[in-house]
C-alpha cells in the first residue's frame, strides 16, 4: 500500500508543479501580410526572404547568381600529398 500512496503523491507533486505551455503566435492573415510584405517570409515571422537580403546588399538575384558563377565563390579544394 506504500507505494500506491508514494506514485500518488508523486502524481499529485508533477501535476501541481506543470505549467501550460502555449502555441507560438502565428501571422492572423497570412495572405494580407504577403500581399502588403511581398520581402518578408510569412513562415519565419516576417524574416526577409533571400531575394530581399541580396536586394539589401545591392545585388538582384541575376547578379548574385553572375558573383557566384565567376568563381568570387569558390571553394577551396586542397591536395594532400601522399
Amino acid at each position: 500500500m506504500t507505494p500506491l500512496k508514494t506514485i500518488a503523491a508523486a502524481a499529485m507533486l508533477a501535476a501541481l508543479t506543470a505549467t501550460p505551455v502555449f502555441a507560438q503566435a502565428a501571422i492572423q492573415e497570412p495572405g494580407l501580410f504577403a500581399f502588403y510584405h511581398p520581402n518578408l517570409d510569412v513562415l519565419n515571422g516576417g524574416a526577409p526572404t533571400p531575394a530581399a537580403r541580396l536586394e539589401a546588399q545591392g545585388l538582384t538575384p541575376l547578379q548574385a547568381s553572375q558573383v557566384y558563377n565567376n568563381g568570387f565563390y569558390q571553394t577551396r579544394h586542397h591536395h594532400h600529398a601522399r
